[in-house]
C-alpha cells in the first residue's frame, strides 16, 4: 500500500471531474459544496437540519415524532359557547411542545388523543382544541356530550398543515370544561388515579410527509 499527499486533485484540463472508478474511501471528514449521486448513498449518519431538502418523492415519510400527554388534574375553564373559533386564551392548556420541521418541503400530519373528563361535577360536555403559537385561533376542535358513568370522553384530533420551514413553533392542547386529563374512568364513579400515571399517558404524534 502506498500513500499520496497533496492539497488538490483536478481533472487534466482543470475543469472536468476526476473519476475514481473503483470507489473512494474517506476516513476523515469530506467537505463538498455539491454532491451528485447517480444511484445511492450509504451512511451511518447524515448531518444538517434538512432545511433545503428537495427532490424527495411526494408522499414519502421524512420523519415521525411522538410526545407523551401526561395524566393530570386541571382547571375547568371553557371555550366560548358560540360559533366563533376557540381562542388560545380560552379553556385550560394541558400540553405544550415546541417543534421544528426538517424542511419547508413537506406537510405536517398531527394525530393526538386524550381522555378529557370531569373528576367532580363541573360539566355536561367536554372538548379539546389544537393550537399553534403564532395564531390565537384553534387549528382544530372536538367535543363530546357526556353520558352515564363516563364523565367525559376519549377525544381525538387529526390535522394536516403545510410546514412553515426549519424554525421552531409551539403546539398546544387546551381543554373545554373538563378538570382531568388521562384519568381512567371506571364503572360506578368519577375518573380516578388507576392503572398508573405512566400507563395512562396518551400520544401527540407528528408526521412529516414530503410534498
Amino acid at each position: 500500500m502506498s500513500e499520496i499527499k497533496t492539497t488538490k486533485i483536478i481533472g487534466e484540463n482543470g475543469v472536468d471531474a476526476v473519476n475514481f472508478t473503483s470507489g473512494l474511501n474517506v476516513t476523515g471528514v469530506s467537505t463538498a459544496t455539491n454532491v451528485s449521486v447517480a444511484s445511492s448513498v450509504t451512511a451511518g449518519t447524515l448531518f444538517g437540519n434538512g432545511a433545503g431538502l428537495t427532490g424527495v418523492t411526494a408522499g414519502t415519510l421524512i420523519r415521525k415524532t411522538a410526545y407523551e400527554i401526561t395524566r393530570q388534574s386541571i382547571g375547568s375553564a371553557a371555550f366560548g359557547m358560540d360559533d366563533s373559533i376557540p381562542q388560545i386564551s380560552e379553556g385550560t392548556q394541558f400540553f405544550s411542545q415546541a417543534y421544528t420541521p426538517s424542511t419547508a418541503n413537506c406537510d405536517l400530519y398531527i394525530y393526538c388523543s386524550a381522555m378529557v373528563r370531569e373528576r367532580t361535577n363541573v360539566a355536561d360536555d367536554v372538548g379539546m382544541g389544537l393550537f399553534i403559537s403564532d395564531s390565537t385561533d384553534a387549528l382544530r376542535v372536538v367535543t363530546e356530550l357526556m353520558a352515564g358513568y363516563g364523565h367525559g370522553a376519549q377525544l381525538y384530533i387529526y390535522h394536516k398543515m403545510p410546514s412553515w420551514g426549519a424554525s421552531a413553533k409551539t403546539f398546544s392542547l387546551r381543554s373545554h370544561k373538563a378538570n382531568s386529563i388521562n384519568y381512567q374512568s371506571l364503572y360506578g364513579g368519577y375518573p380516578s388515579e388507576k392503572f398508573s400515571a405512566a400507563a395512562s399517558q396518551s400520544l401527540f404524534i407528528i408526521e412529516e410527509i414530503s410534498t
